[in-house]
C-alpha cells in the first residue's frame, strides 16, 4: 500500500507547485540519492543524515535537511527528506528528536517505512519529542510489539516533559487493545505532572476503556487534578453520560466539588458512592444534564431517584459547573416534587449561581407559580438582587393583568417583598417601581363560615375600641389588689385566713391575659402610684396580677414562695399548646418559624411548657428532642412523602420508620429535661374512653404517691423513664381511618384536638401536688398561654350526609357517598 502514499505525495507536490506554494518543511519527501552526492554531512546516525545547505546557490532557499536513507538491501535509489530548516540549530533540533527513536522503530516496524508512516512518526516526536519507544508503540497501538526487550525496558517510564506513561497515552488515545497489554504490566496509580490519573484520561473515552481500568484498581478514583477536577468532573464537562455511569458504578465519590471552589454552604464533606443504586436504576439519571457537572442530585427526574440518593449520602447542596445546587436544577425543570424533597432534607435555599440567582429568581423568571409558593412558605429571600441588581419582583413587576405574573407578584408583595429603590434613571415597572401602586393580583378567596366570619369582626373591632382602656384596667386592678393586701395584713394576727392561692394562680384566664400586660404598664403605674408596696421584699411598685398570693399565711409561705413581685416567677410558667390536624401541622411549623424568628430565640427557650395533640404532639416531641423549626418542617414533608404512601389506611410501619428516625428508637420522655411536655393520646381499651397525658416529667399523682388500684384490670401506660418517645409520637397519631390503632391508644384529637384547657388544668393539679408536699418554689403558675390551630378548611358542600338501612340499590349508593362523606 505504500505505493498510495507515493502517489497522494506526488499530486500534492505538483498540486503545490501549480499555485505557487511552498512545501512544508516537516513534509515527508521521497528523494533521490544523487542530489546530497556533493553537500556537506553536519551529523550522522546509523541511517539518518543532516545535510549543510549547497553552495552552488541554485537553490532560491538555502535549507539544512535531514534525510533517511533507505536499507542497503533495497535497490530503490532513493531516500526520505524528513525536514527542512533555514536555521542550522532548528535543523539540529529536529535531528536529536528524530535519530535516536525513528531508525530503530522502522527498523522494529517495517510497514512504516514508508511515506505516510514516517510522516505519522515525524510529526508525534516534533510535537512530543521527550517521548520514548514505549510511548510511540502505545499511542500507535502497535499492541504486538510490547514484548520488544527494546520496548519493555521503558514501559513503565513517564516522559520527562509531562510525566506521562506509556499507559496513560494508550488510555488517552482510546487504544483499548494496549490498555489490556499493558495493564499487567504497568502502574496504575501514577499520576502526571498535572496530577492526572489514567481514569482522568479514561473519562472522556468510553465505558468500556473504564471498566477494564477499575477492574484492575480504583486508586486515584476520586482524585482531583491540579485543575481541581475528578474524573467524574472531566467525563461531565466531555457529556459523556456513559463514562458518568461508569465511574458511578467504579465507586466515584459524588461529593467531591469541581475545581476546588469554596462553598459557604458546604460542611466537611462526606463521601458519597451511589454504585449499587446504579446497578438497579441504570436509566434513572438525566443524562442531558451531566455536561453541566454536580452530583447524581441534579440529573435526578423524580423524588424516588432523589431519596434514594440522598439516603446514599450525596450532598444537597453541591454546586454544578454552573454555580448551581441540585434546587436550582430542579427550579428550572419544574419538578415541583423534586424541589419539595429537596427542602424537606435541608437544601440551602438562597445559594446564587454564577449569575448571582437564586432559586426563586429562577422559578419567579420561568413563571413557576406553585414552586414560588413553596419556596416563599420555606422563607427563601424575597429582597435578594442578583448580579443584575434585580430582585424576584423586580423580574414580573410589570402591568400584566390576569397573567401569571400578576399572580406571583401578588404573591411577592402580600408576604411583603419590597419595592425597587428610586434611582432617578432606573426604568422599573409599575409592580416595583417606589413610586408606582400596582401589586399584582389577588386570588380567589376561599368560601369561609359567615357566622363565625361576622363574630370575628365584630372581636376584632371591639378590642380595637377597648385597646386604649387596657392599661387604665391594669392599673385599678393593681391598686385594687394593693388595698386588698393592705387591709388582709392588718388583720392577719387576729383572722387566721384559709391558703386559696393555689386556686387563684393559673385559675383564671383574665389574670393570665392581664399579666402580658403588666411589665408593660409598670413604668407608667410608677408615676402615678409613688412609693413601694409593704409587703414587697424588693421594693418595686409593681405587681404580677397572675401570680399574685390574694390570701397567703405569712408563717408558711413567706419563707418558701417567691414573692410575687420579686421578680423569680418573672418569664416562667409560659405554656405553649398545638392542635391537631394532620399534615395542616405545617401551618403549626410555619407560625412557630414566624415566632422564633421575630423573638430571635429559640422556640425551646421561649415556653416551659408544651402540649400538643396528634400532629401537634408530635411537633412537641420534635422540638423537646432538640429539632429547629426548620427541622420540624423538613420532618413535616418527609413524613408527607415516606408515611402517607398508598391509599387509607395508610401503613403504620412507614410511619414508625419515620418517627424513630427523626425522634430516636430507644429515646424515653425522661431524656427530654426541658420544656415540659405533654402530649395526648386517648386510651380506648375502656368505655367510656379516657384522656391519658404522656408526660416527661412526673405526674401529680406520681408526686402525691398515689398508686393505680390493686383490683385495677387494666396495666397503667409506663412511665416517663420507660416511655420510648417514638411510641408516644405513634400513639397521639394513631388517627382512625388514618393509621391503625397503637395498641390501646388512638389519636388525641378525639377527646383534646385543641390541648389548652386540658394543659391547664393538668399545670394546675401540677402546682397543687407539689405545695401539698412542701415544694411551693417549684410551682409556678402560668404566666402565659399561647394555643396555635392548623387552620380553617375551606367550606365545601355536601350533598349526602344520610346513613340509613337502604332498601334498593340506589339506597345503597347513597347510603356509600353519605358514609364517603362523614369520614372525609
Amino acid at each position: 500500500m505504500a505505493w498510495l502514499g507515493i502517489g497522494a505525495l506526488a499530486s500534492g507536490l505538483v498540486l503545490q507547485r501549480l499555485l505557487g506554494g511552498d512545501t512544508p518543511p516537516n513534509k515527508v519527501l521521497e528523494v533521490k540519492n544523487e542530489n546530497y552526492i556533493n553537500l556537506q554531512v553536519l551529523h550522522r546516525d546509523d541511517a539518518m543524515r543532516l545535510y549543510a545547505p549547497s553552495n552552488g546557490g541554485n537553490d532560491k532557499k538555502p535549507m539544512y535537511e535531514i534525510v533517511l536513507e533507505r536499507p542497503h538491501s533495497e535497490t530503490v535509489n532513493t531516500s526520505y527528506s524528513l525536514y527542512r530548516s533555514a536555521t542550522q540549530a532548528e535543523a539540529e533540533e529536529k535531528f536529536e528528536a528524530f535519530h535516536q527513536r525513528l531508525p530503530e522503530l522502522v527498523k522494529m516496524i517495517r510497514e512504516l517505512y514508508n511515506i505516510n508512516g514516517l510522516q505519522k512518526l515525524c510529526d508525534t516526536l516534533i510535537e512530543h519529542p521527550s517521548w520514548s519507544l514505549a510511548h510511540i508503540i502505545a499511542h500507535f497501538n502497535l499492541t504486538e510489539y510490547i514484548s520488544n526487550p527494546k520496548i519493555i525496558e521503558s514501559i513503565d517510564d513517564p516522559d520527562h516533559a509531562d510525566l506521562l506513561t506509556p499507559l496513560q497515552i494508550a488510555t488517552k488515545a482510546g487504544n483499548i487493545e494496549m490498555v489490556k497489554a499493558l495493564i499487567p504490566i504497568s502502574k496504575i496509580e501514577h499520576l502526571d505532572n498535572n496530577s492526572n490519573s489514567v481514569f482522568h484520561y479514561a473519562a472522556s473515552t468510553t465505558k468500556e476503556m473504564i471498566n477494564l481500568l477499575t477492574a484492575k484498581s480504583t486508586a486515584n478514583l476520586n482524585h482531583c487534578n491540579a485543575d481541581g477536577y475528578t474524573p467524574l468532573h472531566l467525563a461531565c464537562l466531555a457529556d459523556k453520560p456513559d463514562c458518568v455511569k461508569a465511574l458511578l458504578l467504579a465507586g466515584a465519590d459524588t461529593n467531591k466539588m469541581a475545581r476546588c471552589a469554596s462553598n459557604a454552604y458546604n460542611k466537611t464533606m462526606i463521601s458519597s458512592n451511589v454504585a449499587d443504586f446504579l446497578v438497579s436504576n441504570p436509566n434513572k439519571l438525566f443524562t442531558q444534564d451531566m455536561k453541566h457537572g454536580g452530583t447524581p442530585l441534579h440529573w435526578s427526574s423524580s423524588r424516588e431517584v432523589l431519596n434514594s440518593l440522598i439516603e446514599r449520602g450525596c450532598d444537597v447542596n453541591l454546586v454544578n459547573f454552573n454555580g448551581q445546587t441540585p434546587l436550582h436544577v430542579m427550579v428550572s425543570r419544574d419538578r415541583l416534587e423534586c424541589v419539595v424533597a429537596l427542602l424537606a432534607h435541608e437544601a440551602e435555599i438562597d445559594v446564587v449561581d454564577n449569575s448571582g440567582n437564586t432559586p426563586l429568581h429562577i422559578a419567579v423568571e420561568k413563571k413557576l407559580i406553585p414552586i414560588v409558593q413553596c419556596l416563599v412558605v420555606f422563607g427563601a429571600d424575597i429582597n435578594k438582587p442578583n448580579k443584575e441588581g434585580k430582585t424576584p419582583r423586580h423580574l414580573v413587576g410589570k402591568d400584566d393583568s390576569g397573567s401569571k405574573d400578576a399572580m406571583i407578584l401578588y404573591i411577592l408583595h402580600s408576604v411583603g417583598a419590597k419595592r425597587c429603590q428610586d434611582n432617578g434613571g432606573s426604568k422599573c415597572p409599575p409592580g416595583c417601581s417606589a413610586k408606582g401602586n400596582y401589586n399584582g393580583i389577588p386570588p380567589a378567596q376561599p368560601e369561609t363560615s359567615e357566622q363565625r366570619e361576622h363574630i370575628q369582626h365584630m372581636l376584632a373591632s371591639t378590642s380595637r375600641s377597648q385597646r386604649n382602656s387596657i392599661p387604665s384596667l391594669i392599673s385599678n386592678t393593681i391598686k385594687t389588689v394593693r388595698e386588698e393586701r393592705e387591709a388582709l395584713r392588718e388583720i392577719k394576727e387576729e383572722v387566721k385566713t384559709v391558703d386559696v392561692s393555689q386556686e387563684r394562680k393559673g385559675a383564671s384566664m383574665m389574670d393570665a391575659l392581664l399579666s402580658m400586660f403588666t411589665n408593660k404598664v409598670e413604668a407608667a403605674s410608677k408615676d402615678s402610684v409613688p412609693g413601694s408596696s409593704k409587703g414587697s421584699p424588693t421594693g418595686k411598685n409593681s405587681i404580677d396580677i397572675g401570680d399574685e398570693p390574694m390570701l397567703e399565711e405569712p408563717t408558711v409561705h413567706e419563707s418558701t414562695c417567691p414573692a410575687p413581685d420579686s421578680g423569680e416567677w418573672h418569664g416562667r410558667g409560659r405554656l405553649l399548646c398545638l392542635d391537631g390536624g394532620g399534615i395542616r401541622g405545617l401551618v403549626l411549623a410555619q407560625m412557630l418559624l414566624e415566632i422564633e424568628n421575630l423573638a430571635q430565640t429559640p422556640i425551646n427557650h421561649l415556653f416551659d411548657w408544651i402540649a400538643g395533640t396528634s400532629t401537634g404532639g408530635i411537633l412537641a416531641l420534635a422540638l423537646g428532642c432538640g429539632k429547629t423549626m426548620k427541622q420540624c418542617m423538613c420532618l413535616y414533608l418527609r413524613m408527607k412523602d415516606q408515611a402517607f404512601v398508598g391509599s387509607r389506611p395508610y401503613p403504620s410501619d412507614l410511619l414508625e420508620s419515620v418517627l424513630k428516625e427523626q425522634l430516636g428508637e430507644f429515646t424515653v420522655m425522661s431524656d427530654i429535661k426541658h420544656p415540659k411536655l405533654m402530649v395526648t393520646g386517648v386510651m380506648a381499651d375502656r368505655k367510656p374512653v379516657d384522656l391519658h397525658l404522656f408526660r416527661n416529667y412526673k405526674c401529680a399523682s406520681d408526686i402525691l404517691g398515689i398508686a393505680t388500684p390493686s383490683n385495677s384490670r387494666r396495666q397503667p401506660p409506663p412511665p416517663p423513664e420507660d416511655q420510648l418517645v417514638w411510641r408516644a409520637g405513634r400513639a397521639t397519631g394513631a388517627a382512625p381511618s388514618y393509621f391503625r390503632a397503637f395498641g390501646r391508644f388512638l389519636d388525641g384529637g378525639l377527646i383534646a384536638n385543641n390541648p389548652t384547657l386540658d394543659a391547664m388544668t393538668e399545670i394546675h393539679e401540677y402546682n397543687m401536688a407539689l405545695r401539698s408536699i412542701g415544694r411551693e418554689a417549684e410551682a409556678t403558675p402560668i404566666s402565659i398561654v399561647v394555643s396555635l390551630g392548623t387552620g380553617l378548611i375551606p367550606v365545601t358542600e355536601l350533598k349526602e350526609i344520610d346513613v340509613f338501612r337502604p332498601d334498593s340499590i340506589w339506597d345503597t349508593a347513597k347510603l356509600a357517598y353519605g358514609i364517603s362523606a362523614i369520614g372525609k
